[in-house]
């Protein structure tokens, strides 16, 4: 485990807290030219714990998360490259983003490398705010490779999948791993990637 995802592992240890996390109900879809592997549909219970860890900065349920995403998929992550959608002008690894305690997580239990395989070279507009359409053009060009090339990225939740298309034409993974997936019919979208 790189050092730094190691402080995540003391301070859960300092300040765990019994969530109710369900069991993961593992899925498997492929879109395009990749696979679409998620542990939750999007419903009310892991809404919440997204919530909490996301927009309430739990760090420890983040990890907690992480390190169940890493036993439940252990067979996609063992000696694997993954890495993860970045923000706009964070260096690597940056403490604000909530998915690296969720990659600590991950490490820990899936025996796989994390590095930064893209960079997110301007701001964007919130996602969540715009339609299937207008997130295509929100995040066009918005990101570029860092030259390491990853087998796996890791997000929190996929809605439409644009963040998933726009990270693969920009380089290419094999697998895009979420914790939940909001359940639509997006096979129209993905075929025309």
């Amino acid at each position: 485990m790189l050092p730094v995802f190691s402080w995540y592992a003391d301070y859960v240890d300092e300040v765990s807290k019994p969530w109710v996390i369900p069991d993961p109900d593992p899925h498997e879809v492929t879109f395009g030219k990749y696979t679409v592997h998620y542990a939750y549909s999007y419903y009310s219970q892991v809404k919440s714990l997204v919530k909490q860890w996301k927009f309430k900065s739990d760090h420890a349920l983040g990890f907690r998360l992480g390190e169940l995403m890493g036993i439940t998929y252990n067979h996609l992550f063992r000696g694997k490259v993954v890495s993860y959608v970045p923000r706009y002008g964070e260096s690597y690894p940056y403490f604000g983003n909530h998915l690296f305690s969720f990659l600590a997580g991950v490490q820990k239990t899936g025996d796989c490398a994390v590095v930064p395989a893209y960079v997110k070279t301007r701001v964007t507009m919130p996602q969540k705010t715009l339609s299937r359409s207008a997130r295509m053009v929100n995040l066009h060009d918005a990101f570029l490779p860092t030259g390491t090339c990853a087998d796996i990225v890791v997000d929190d939740v996929m809605t439409t999948g644009a963040t998933s298309r726009v990270l693969y034409k920009c380089s290419p993974f094999k697998v895009w791993l979420v914790l939940a997936r909001v359940e639509l019919d997006l096979s129209s979208d993905f075929r025309k990637t």
